[in-house]
């Protein structure tokens, strides 16, 4: 899987900043805040479970973050989004 650790970053700050919320209010049991932090600035890859768990938070899909589609293919099961 190439995933653009910079794109995926973005959306996810994107998206958080136009609901307002920080990086703590996004975190869980297993991705904190420093993590967000890192992934927003490209410097890490989030793992499916991660992106499962922000897009949660974030009222969205895993899939939309990694990919920027809702109808694109799931890079990880291949289930049409």
């Amino acid at each position: 899987m190439a995933t653009n650790a910079r794109a995926v970053g973005a959306r996810i700050k994107r998206l958080r900043e136009q609901k307002g919320f920080s990086q703590r209010a996004v975190s869980s049991p297993g991705v904190s805040y420093a993590y967000i932090s890192r992934v927003e600035a490209g410097v890490r890859v989030p793992s499916a479970k991660a992106l499962r768990k922000i897009a949660g938070k974030l009222g969205t899909t895993a899939l939309y973050l990694e990919t920027g589609r809702d109808d694109a293919t799931c890079p990880h099961c291949g289930r049409q989004g």
